[in-house]
């Protein structure tokens, strides 16, 4: 055979490889198709390839992995929740906040939310179903202490308005309570790695309460209050899927992530699930806190119009609620002689809250005696 023909034959030889050769990077992009993936992609490469020994080791010691180790973690564990929710549950209901801080300080929940977040970003599955498993018995046992206590020391409340305000301030969580709780999250991931900083993980577990609302919980369960109960656990799923999806942003912003590339993709589709989670949670919030604003306005709109029908009028107690665009408003003032007629306070309030109103006033006339007996 000739040199030409040779040539010839392997032209196309050549020409083949070289398509080959192009093909191969497009394949190598293939995990990172996705907008998400690409992002991930493009972090990779600026952000640190592994964390240090010690920042392993950290978190690797979060939740054992030996049998008898296991066994000892989750007695300690057990009994910390116990001891937290109990501490918490009576403080609620003594309307203490000292003592609900107290219980925070206590609380072990943190330990296995941030493995979750770990284990969410290294594509470790079996560490993943443990410390889910974890914070599943540890919300159940918080939330059955918190029963417990109310049955044996909460007596019973006849209203909702009754009830202590560390209680109440847990039932009706806000988009507030989700910016505190992602904050948070993300210093958790930040200090967890890191034992220098270790000594300020109790000021994360202060600023983002987790027990106190399982213990809410509880206590409204208990009292057969649905609404407020499910309340609750609304403000403790909204900081627990914060916590995790922003711990697992900043671990992996600190060099943790799956050790093969066949963790990739699942990374990628755990990440988008704790977003979702947390957008799940905020559809909630988003109304709780348009409820409160309107709540907000429609309480001053009530103060300035009584202002406005009666200046010696003083404003003793307000009990409003919206419900359909109307405004639903019990007042109680206490005045000096004879009060103007209710209509005109119902049409002020309305034509400032721009809305129908319905309106029960109790009106007390307040007399004022100064005498003396000598």
């Amino acid at each position: 055979m000739s040199d030409g023909q040779n040539e010839a034959r392997d032209a196309p030889t050549g020409q083949a490889g070289d398509h080959a050769g192009a093909d191969r990077p497009a394949h190598r992009l293939g995990p990172a198709q996705t907008a998400a993936g690409e992002v991930l992609h493009r972090l990779g490469e600026i952000l640190p390839q592994q964390p240090s020994e010690d920042a392993q080791a950290a978190i690797d010691e979060l939740i054992p992995d030996d049998r008898p180790e296991l066994i000892e973690f989750m007695l300690r564990f057990s009994t910390l929740i116990v001891l937290s929710s109990s501490i918490a549950a009576f403080g609620l209901l003594a309307d203490s906040g000292a003592v609900v801080i107290g219980a925070m300080l206590v609380a072990p929940l943190m330990t296995p939310i941030m493995a979750a977040a770990a284990a969410t970003v290294t594509a470790r599955n079996v560490r993943l179903v443990r410390s889910l498993l974890v914070i599943a018995f540890g919300t159940f046992l918080a939330i059955a202490v918190g029963w417990l206590v109310s049955f044996v020391a909460g007596g019973t409340f006849i209203d909702v308005r009754e009830l202590p305000g560390e209680i109440r301030g847990r039932t009706n969580p806000g988009l507030l309570d989700l910016g505190i709780a992602i904050t948070a999250g993300a210093a958790a991931g930040y200090i967890q790695p890191r034992r220098s900083a270790i000594s300020a993980l109790p000021g994360v577990g202060i600023a983002v309460a987790l027990v106190p609302p399982l213990a809410t919980v509880g206590i409204t369960a208990e009292l057969g209050l649905g609404a407020e109960s499910r309340g609750a656990f609304l403000l403790y799923l909204t900081n627990l899927a914060a916590i995790v999806f922003a711990a697992s942003l900043v671990l992996l912003a600190s060099g943790f992530r799956p050790r093969d590339e066949r963790g990739r993709r699942p990374l990628v589709t755990r990440i988008t699930v704790t977003l979702v989670a947390v957008v799940i949670v905020a559809v909630p919030l988003v109304q709780h806190t348009r409820d409160a604003l309107a709540n907000t306005r429609l309480r001053s709109a009530v103060i300035k119009s009584v202002e406005a029908w009666d200046s010696d009028a003083r404003v003793v107690e307000i009990t409003s609620s919206i419900d359909g665009g109307t405004a639903t408003i019990e007042l109680l003032l206490v005045g000096v002689g004879d009060a103007e007629p209710a209509w005109k306070l119902a049409e002020r309030i309305r034509n400032r809250f721009d809305g129908p109103v319905e309106l029960r006033l109790l009106y007390q006339g307040d007399d004022v005696f100064a005498v003396s007996a000598r």
